[in-house]
């Protein structure tokens, strides 16, 4: 049987290209038909709407002939975004309300001059996305929680589509689709409902929610053969007794269960209305499926008896990202190394660097030679690197353990004869906020200072002695000859 693993990163790509499919593409410059759009992006400050494909125009390769119709529909909906994004000036907010908005830039390369892969929603700020970035216009400004999960749509747009408010289906609890709903999804598919649940009230008339079924379903129309098995769940809307419903099929593992999502759990969530319009047409619901590894954008409409999913784009979501080194952080680290010791620090060759998350709320980097006997470690401080100490040979850093919102970076080696040199430095909150120097002569303390105040011998053994006792870190070497 096929590997779960293995099966839905080749599920999740084949979905990805398939989805893209579906994507409304727009005339260029006319906002009439341009349509709403989602800025899932943060960018200093700034809502973005993330790229989810390349800028350049795909070209047609008879190997792939079955992708190329669906990458150049993706391609062309971006390239309307890209074209007319002056024309977005409104960002809806609580689900009827308008704030004006901007359009500032187009962000396309990375501080190195690099370009920006498409399709992926960075967890950390510091990792810039390709996209266009809008600014709000006015007071009061918006925080990045705000900022994200948003809809922004032109005024040509807006004229013939009336927002609709929107609120969770119960503030309390989960609450089940309505019986009548149940029934007559078990009745239309022959099959059990295995769970369900409410997610929206939109315009104090529709809701919104979905259902999974029960064990394997069984396709009337499609045979993929013997090996494919395939699970069953709906996206649902109603308006009052009439029921609309959206099939999304995953895949049933016998053993295992039913999934629809990498690490889903076996459970498929609701897709969430995030903006909604009664238009010409009737209603619209732009929508975003969060997944524990995906964002999937788009937007629900009713046509006749039934629900059609219109999808823009399908996200890789990325949470343990670490902090990217630029090329500039390259060249202000070796500044900083430098210019602490020109004498002693300049000949010296640094070749890699690596995070050593001493404090977890903030960034600090160690910069080293190839050996690791010279180098220095640097925090990240409200955005600007500052040197926190140098190393060389007879100095040699630790690291101990954390304790109480305390954390330790701890330089120590012998100082010439029987002397012994230690520093210590105490972080809090990505911040150096402590700084204990000692220096032994045969292993008892001669002098020592806090904060660059002399302190007493018995103070200084017992901030000694209050230090955990040191780990082994993981630290992943990172070359930097070629940031250069």
């Amino acid at each position: 049987m096929m590997n779960k693993q293995v099966f839905l990163t080749v599920f999740c790509a084949i979905g990805l290209t398939t989805m893209m499919a579906h994507g409304s593409v727009a005339a260029k410059n006319n906002s009439a038909t341009l349509p709403p759009m989602f800025a899932l992006g943060i960018d200093h400050g700034m809502m973005q709407v993330v790229y989810w494909t390349y800028t350049d125009e795909p070209q047609y390769d008879a190997e792939y002939d079955e992708f190329y119709e669906i990458e150049h529909q993706a391609w062309q909906l971006q390239e309307n975004l890209r074209h007319n994004a002056e024309l977005y000036t409104k960002l809806i907010v609580d689900g009827d309300k308008t704030r004006d908005i901007k359009y500032v830039d187009e962000l396309l390369l990375n501080p190195d001059g690099e370009k920006l892969f498409p399709g992926e929603l960075h967890g950390r700020p510091q990792i810039p996305s390709p996209g266009a970035r809008f600014a709000l216009v006015g007071e009061p400004a918006l925080n990045d929680e705000d900022l994200a999960g948003i809809v922004i749509v032109t005024d040509s747009y807006l004229a013939k589509h009336k927002p609709m408010t929107i609120k969770p289906a119960s503030e309390e609890e989960i609450l089940p689709l309505p019986a009548n709903v149940i029934k007559k999804m078990e009745d239309t598919y022959g099959m059990k409902v295995e769970r369900s649940m409410q997610s929206s009230i939109i315009g104090d008339r529709y809701m919104s929610g979905a259902l999974q079924f029960k064990g394997e379903y069984k396709h009337p129309q499609k045979d993929r053969g013997p090996d494919y098995k395939a699970a069953l769940a709906l996206e649902i809307i109603t308006d009052g007794n009439k029921i609309y419903s959206y099939p999304v099929e995953g895949y049933y593992f016998p053993d295992e269960g039913p999934t629809w999502n990498a690490d889903d759990g076996g459970e498929y969530f609701p897709s969430q209305i995030v903006a909604a319009f009664e238009g010409p047409q009737g209603p619209e619901f732009c929508f975003i499926h969060w997944a524990p590894e995906s964002a999937t954008t788009g937007m629900f409409t009713i046509q006749g008896n039934e629900l059609v999913r219109q999808l823009y784009a399908v996200y890789h979501t990325l949470i343990d990202e670490n902090f990217p080194i630029w090329k500039k952080d390259i060249e202000e680290m070796k500044r900083l190394y430098i210019a602490d010791d020109p004498y002693e620090n300049e000949n010296v060759e640094l070749t890699k660097c690596a995070h050593v998350f001493i404090d977890w709320e903030g960034e600090q980097i160690w910069i080293s030679d190839e050996a690791e006997e010279n180098g220095a470690f640097f925090s990240r401080e409200d955005g600007e690197l500052k040197l926190i100490t140098t190393v060389r040979g007879n100095l040699k850093p630790s690291f101990p353990e954390s304790r109480d919102g305390n954390n330790y970076l701890i330089v120590s080696g012998p100082a010439g004869g029987p002397s012994y040199y230690t520093e210590v430095f105490k972080l809090q909150r990505g911040k150096v906020v402590e700084k204990f120097n000692v220096m032994e002569i045969y292993g008892e303390i001669d002098e020592c200072s806090l904060n660059g105040k002399t302190i007493s011998a018995e103070e200084g053994k017992a901030y000694l002695k209050a230090i955990p006792e040191a780990r082994e870190p993981f630290i992943f070497w990172e070359e930097i000859n070629n940031k250069q």
